[in-house]
Protein backbone atom coordinates (compact mmCIF):
# COMPACT_ATOMS: atom_id res chain seq x y z
CA UNK A 1 0.00 0.00 0.00
CA UNK A 2 1.23 3.58 -0.72
CA UNK A 3 1.88 6.13 1.71
CA UNK A 4 2.79 9.55 1.56
CA UNK A 5 4.62 11.41 4.28
CA UNK A 6 6.15 14.75 5.22
CA UNK A 7 9.12 14.84 6.50
CA UNK A 8 9.11 18.98 8.13
CA UNK A 9 13.06 19.95 8.93
CA UNK A 10 13.15 22.18 12.13
CA UNK A 11 13.23 25.78 11.28
CA UNK A 12 16.42 26.04 13.39
CA UNK A 13 18.31 23.55 11.53
CA UNK A 14 21.22 24.55 9.12
CA UNK A 15 19.84 21.48 7.07
CA UNK A 16 17.79 22.83 3.87
CA UNK A 17 15.13 21.52 2.05
CA UNK A 18 17.19 20.81 -1.12
CA UNK A 19 19.37 19.32 0.99
CA UNK A 20 17.51 16.88 2.32
CA UNK A 21 16.06 16.49 -1.13
CA UNK A 22 19.16 15.68 -2.81
CA UNK A 23 20.09 13.62 -0.14
CA UNK A 24 16.83 11.34 -0.56
CA UNK A 25 17.16 11.32 -3.95
CA UNK A 26 21.08 9.76 -3.60
CA UNK A 27 19.43 6.55 -1.68
CA UNK A 28 17.87 5.29 -4.32
CA UNK A 29 14.49 4.41 -2.94
CA UNK A 30 11.82 3.77 -4.75
CA UNK A 31 10.21 6.50 -3.94
CA UNK A 32 8.57 9.70 -5.07
CA UNK A 33 9.92 12.79 -3.73
CA UNK A 34 8.76 16.08 -3.92
CA UNK A 35 10.68 19.54 -1.95
CA UNK A 36 8.57 21.52 -0.32
CA UNK A 37 8.97 25.06 1.88
CA UNK A 38 9.24 23.19 4.92
CA UNK A 39 10.96 19.84 4.06
CA UNK A 40 10.09 16.98 1.54
CA UNK A 41 7.34 14.80 0.62
CA UNK A 42 8.14 11.14 0.25
CA UNK A 43 5.59 8.75 -1.12
CA UNK A 44 6.05 5.46 -2.11
CA UNK A 45 5.38 1.42 -0.69
CA UNK A 46 5.59 1.35 3.12
CA UNK A 47 8.69 -0.57 2.58
CA UNK A 48 10.43 1.78 0.36
CA UNK A 49 9.42 4.66 2.23
CA UNK A 50 10.26 3.07 6.22
CA UNK A 51 13.58 3.40 4.66
CA UNK A 52 13.81 6.94 4.17
CA UNK A 53 12.19 7.92 6.84
CA UNK A 54 14.73 5.59 9.34
CA UNK A 55 17.86 6.56 7.43
CA UNK A 56 16.64 10.60 8.05
CA UNK A 57 15.84 10.25 11.40
CA UNK A 58 18.98 8.45 11.86
CA UNK A 59 20.86 10.83 10.31
CA UNK A 60 18.98 14.04 11.71
CA UNK A 61 17.74 13.02 14.81
CA UNK A 62 16.84 16.19 16.24
CA UNK A 63 16.06 18.07 12.66
CA UNK A 64 13.54 16.42 11.07
CA UNK A 65 10.05 15.49 11.82
CA UNK A 66 7.99 13.13 9.87
CA UNK A 67 3.77 12.79 9.57
CA UNK A 68 1.97 10.74 7.25
CA UNK A 69 0.02 12.94 4.76
CA UNK A 70 -3.43 12.46 4.06
CA UNK A 71 -3.27 13.46 0.50
CA UNK A 72 -0.91 12.12 -2.15
CA UNK A 73 1.50 14.01 -4.08
CA UNK A 74 -0.04 16.20 -6.54
CA UNK A 75 -3.38 15.32 -5.79
CA UNK A 76 -5.86 17.43 -7.65
CA UNK A 77 -8.18 17.47 -4.57
CA UNK A 78 -6.02 19.82 -2.57
CA UNK A 79 -4.09 21.56 -5.31
CA UNK A 80 -4.61 25.17 -5.74
CA UNK A 81 -4.36 25.45 -9.38
CA UNK A 82 -7.64 23.43 -9.37
CA UNK A 83 -9.11 24.41 -5.89
CA UNK A 84 -8.85 28.65 -7.08
CA UNK A 85 -6.33 29.15 -4.49
CA UNK A 86 -5.85 29.51 -1.01
CA UNK A 87 -4.35 27.45 1.77
CA UNK A 88 -4.52 24.08 0.71
CA UNK A 89 -6.08 21.55 4.01
CA UNK A 90 -4.10 21.03 6.62
CA UNK A 91 -1.71 24.20 5.93
CA UNK A 92 -2.39 25.80 9.15
CA UNK A 93 -2.04 22.86 11.23
CA UNK A 94 1.70 22.42 9.79
CA UNK A 95 2.52 25.81 10.08
CA UNK A 96 1.92 26.04 13.53
CA UNK A 97 3.49 22.76 14.24
CA UNK A 98 6.57 23.69 12.25
CA UNK A 99 6.46 26.57 14.60
CA UNK A 100 7.14 24.38 18.01
CA UNK A 101 9.99 22.37 15.94
CA UNK A 102 12.54 24.23 17.67
CA UNK A 103 10.97 23.84 21.43
CA UNK A 104 10.71 20.28 20.68
CA UNK A 105 14.19 19.78 19.08
CA UNK A 106 15.92 21.23 22.38
CA UNK A 107 13.78 19.01 24.40
CA UNK A 108 14.92 16.04 22.77
CA UNK A 109 17.99 17.27 23.20
CA UNK A 110 17.93 17.59 26.69
CA UNK A 111 16.59 14.33 27.26
CA UNK A 112 18.96 12.58 25.61
CA UNK A 113 21.15 9.70 28.17
CA UNK A 114 18.18 10.40 30.58
CA UNK A 115 17.04 7.09 31.63
CA UNK A 116 13.42 5.82 30.93
CA UNK A 117 11.74 4.70 33.24
CA UNK A 118 9.12 2.50 32.24
CA UNK A 119 5.24 3.14 33.45
CA UNK A 120 3.01 0.26 34.41
CA UNK A 121 -0.62 1.02 34.06
CA UNK A 122 -2.01 1.78 38.12
CA UNK A 123 -4.58 -1.25 39.69
CA UNK A 124 -7.17 0.73 40.65
CA UNK A 125 -8.92 -0.24 43.88
CA UNK A 126 -11.60 1.90 44.29
CA UNK A 127 -10.25 4.29 46.51
CA UNK A 128 -8.49 7.69 45.48
CA UNK A 129 -4.85 7.76 46.13
CA UNK A 130 -4.21 10.72 48.86
CA UNK A 131 -1.48 13.08 48.25
CA UNK A 132 0.84 11.85 51.21
CA UNK A 133 0.79 8.59 49.43
CA UNK A 134 1.67 10.00 45.88
CA UNK A 135 4.37 12.57 47.17
CA UNK A 136 5.57 9.47 48.74
CA UNK A 137 5.90 7.38 45.12
CA UNK A 138 7.26 9.98 43.11
CA UNK A 139 10.20 10.96 45.78
CA UNK A 140 11.14 6.70 45.73
CA UNK A 141 10.68 6.54 41.67
CA UNK A 142 12.31 9.75 41.57
CA UNK A 143 14.71 8.58 43.87
CA UNK A 144 14.74 11.72 46.51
Amino acid sequence: MKSTYIIVINPDSELSPEQLFNEVLELNADVAVKCTCFGVMIEGEEEETSKVISHVRRRYPYDVFVKLRGYPINDKRVCRAYRGGGPRPGFHQLEAEFRLLPLISEALKALEGVEVIEVLPAKVEGKPIKAKELEEVVRRVLGG
